[in-house]
């Protein structure tokens, strides 16, 4: 009998064990969390920690490495394929990397930020610098980027992206996206080839605005020559200088010049900025939209 009791005691000791260890265990146990524009998981703990949640934190690659990341499935099997070889020959060409990504949704992110982060996590960029250029579409939110990072950001200026965005915008607009996507890649290359001769692209100057900047500026001088004259109506012209000084008006004995002070005014030179059109974290440049 007294050695049933025992048993009974020693039974009960380790249930109870058992399941403290369970309760301690269950706080850190792991779970698995689906990662947004990736198609990627990763394990993250439960935790009751009151620090502020970082939308990227999680953020990570998918494993295929591609210049084409189709998610959305806004391309053909042949499209996707022909638009691959394309890019691929950019990129081996001039050694930067030319990449095109849709998603069904950006996940409640700021466009611009979101795409700086997949190319950042998904490893895209040749070199130390990472000199690469990629084209974000997001599908759900009908709103698109365009973010490039090192050389990236010599070769694809201002004006090189603006150029980029004349001519792709009107193309989602109309749901075209391979046609959005190729002439992406044909100007990408065109655009690279200038830097390449030393010579980033920039708008050329239209000679109509010249005439329009002349035609402005004379009637501008016209006008104010006629205001002026009307207030002159009681002026005359005389006949000599002297007609213009009303006599025993002036008896000029002396005259010196005295320098009392100097004035030196200085002025902040306003620093350079890195940031590019569309808005970007300082180590990249863009330009975006949406249609």
């Amino acid at each position: 009998m007294k050695k049933q009791s025992i048993g009974i005691i020693l039974a009960a000791a380790l249930g109870v064990g058992s399941l403290f260890g369970a309760a301690i265990l269950g706080a850190d146990t792991p779970f698995n969390t689906s990662l947004p524009g990736t198609g990627a998981s990763t394990v993250q703990a439960a935790s009751n920690s009151d620090e502020e949640y970082d939308p990227y934190q999680d953020f990570v690659a998918s494993d295929d490495f591609s210049l084409v990341k189709d998610e959305a499935d806004l391309l053909t099997d042949e499209e996707e394929s022909q638009l691959l070889d394309k890019l691929e020959a950019i990129t081996g060409e001039y050694n930067l990397e030319v990449a095109v990504a849709t998603v069904e949704s950006k996940e409640g992110n700021e466009m611009n930020f979101f795409t700086d982060h997949f190319f950042d996590e998904n490893g895209y960029g040749t070199g130390e610098n990472h000199d690469g250029i990629l084209f974000m579409v997001s599908i759900g939110d009908r709103e698109w980027h365009i973010t490039t990072h090192g050389y990236g950001m010599t070769a694809f200026n201002d004006d090189g992206l603006a150029y980029l965005k004349e001519n792709v915008e009107p193309l989602l607009k109309d749901e075209n996206f391979y046609g959005a996507f190729d002439t992406y890649a044909d100007l990408c290359q065109d655009l690279l080839e200038m830097a390449a001769n030393g010579e980033p692209y920039t708008e050329p100057f239209s000679p109509i605005w010249i005439l329009i900047s002349l035609g402005i500026g004379l009637v501008l001088a016209f006008l104010c020559t006629m205001g002026m004259r009307a207030q002159l109506k009681s002026v005359r012209t005389q006949d000599s200088a002297v007609d213009y000084v009303r006599q025993g008006s002036m008896a000029l004995t002396r005259s010196n010049d005295i320098f009392l002070y100097h004035t030196v005014t200085k002025t902040a030179k306003p620093k350079d900025s890195d940031s590019s059109s569309g808005g970007s974290d300082s180590d990249h440049g863009g330009t975006g939209g949406s249609f």
